[in-house]
């Protein structure tokens, strides 16, 4: 095994706090369930680069039928990528002790540029140096392409690699191209799952 690969969004990065998608439902000035409908529906191509945040701010609005104004639409650009800033310690020490034990350690996030951007500047990403981001590829998971370009850059083969995401859809598509993959629950049982795994290659 070479290479063992990290999602960041529930893995290496906890999921948006509560309080922080709070925030967004107010700044916006709408029911809740109607705007992360909204959200997540714009997502997509947001992830993949073919958005500005200008760009899936205001489709949001659109689909809200809001009246955002470009302070309301600043703010909401920086709530919601501070709203994912926030590492899962566990995941990150168990990263740095693979990094020493010869391992490669690497990420492939579903990510907008602003997130990616904002993610290599923070000092507990810095034992991650190999960083795949969904915007900087114009594709994003689980679409196996992503999957294989990473490999690619990587130089390694499918077998050579594990790959672990807290989305079952994104572990299957890794294990479809013939990587390994785990399904991330917490940083104590990946740990486990990855001794077991290792032990058994």
């Amino acid at each position: 095994m070479r290479w063992i690969i990290f999602d960041f969004a529930g893995v290496v990065g906890r999921h948006q706090p509560q309080s922080a998608r709070d925030g967004m439902v107010a700044v916006a000035g709408v029911e809740s369930d109607r705007f992360w409908v909204a959200y997540w529906e714009h997502r997509d191509p947001y992830d993949r680069g073919l958005m500005t945040a200008g760009d899936f701010w205001s489709a949001v609005e659109k689909t809200l039928e809001a009246d955002f104004t470009a302070e309301a639409t600043g703010e909401l650009v920086r709530l919601d990528i501070t709203s994912w800033l926030n590492p899962d310690m566990a995941t990150v020490e168990l990263i740095a002790d693979l990094k020493s034990q010869g391992l490669g350690v690497a990420l492939l996030s579903n990510a907008p540029h602003e997130l990616a951007d904002a993610l290599d500047d923070v000092p507990w990403m810095a034992d991650l140096e190999h960083r795949f981001f969904s915007s900087r590829m114009a594709i994003s998971k689980p679409s196996p392409e992503i999957y294989t370009a990473v490999l690619s850059a990587l130089d390694a083969r499918p077998a050579e690699c594990v790959f672990i995401d807290d989305r079952p859809p994104n572990v299957t598509a890794a294990e479809t191209v013939g990587m390994h993959a785990l399904l991330f629950a917490d940083a104590d049982r990946l740990r486990a799952d990855l001794d077991d795994l290792l032990r058994g290659i």
